[in-house]
């Protein structure tokens, strides 16, 4: 998001960011292990979106809309995060599910995504089941995967220089959830997030870098006023 033509067109090499190899993923926090898929997932997962599409994330996730219609469909998911993962050397993006430490159960999805080797950043997001929402666990999953990102790749990170979250102001629930990790509001773009359903809405983003962010507490290093 928020790419102008010519990065789309004309793509620089820049700081010419790489993946750690071998590439894996497997977090922890206090209440949640945040890990690449296994096959044996697809069940769960499937089961969680289709529970929690209508009225939850939908409007917001519009990849739920016509995709875990089926279990074959969602299979298909699996493996290819699987196959991201499988490849630094075109590592662009990777889903990760959010698991109960205590029970094993699947809670909901993160990751990192649109990794810019010129820039070394990436985008995050989140997604919390239906039944599961009001504990604390999206921003949770959200610190652990900022860290992972930001993290030196000789402790298990990506080793990325910065991260990026982007909401609709319409998505009140997620604003909220951002604002509290303490980092900075970037972006404040007027009618350029259509949302299916409710129409133009204002783009609203954050940032941080990894000089802002500890890795080892999963926090700002310096906390921010919500903007």
């Amino acid at each position: 998001m928020t790419h102008c033509a010519s990065e789309n067109l004309f793509p620089a090499d820049g700081l010419g960011w790489k993946a750690p190899d071998p590439l894996t993923c497997t977090l922890e926090s206090d209440r949640l292990i945040i890990r690449s898929y296994r096959l044996e997932d697809a069940q769960e997962v499937f089961d969680a979106i289709n529970d929690s599409r209508d009225g939850h994330l939908l409007p917001w996730m519009p990849w739920c809309k016509d995709n875990h219609r089926t279990l074959e469909s969602t299979t298909k998911y699996i493996c290819e995060q699987s196959l991201a993962l499988g490849n630094p050397a075109t590592f662009n993006n990777v889903g990760t599910g959010i698991f109960c430490k205590d029970t094993g159960r699947f809670l909901g999805g993160s990751g990192v995504h649109d990794i810019r080797k010129d820039t070394a950043s990436c985008e995050t997001g989140y997604w919390i089941r239906r039944d599961a929402i009001g504990n604390g666990y999206a921003r949770e999953a959200c610190a652990r995967t900022i860290s992972w990102a930001l993290g030196s790749q000789t402790k298990g990170g990506l080793g990325l220089r910065r991260v990026r979250i982007y909401t609709s102001d319409k998505n009140e629930a997620s604003s909220k959830l951002i604002e509290k990790l303490d980092i900075t509001a970037e972006v404040h773009q007027r009618d350029d997030y259509y949302i299916e359903g409710i129409g133009c809405t204002t783009r609203l983003g954050w940032g941080v870098l990894a000089s802002e962010w500890d890795c080892e507490k999963h926090c700002a290093l310096n906390p921010r006023e919500s903007v």
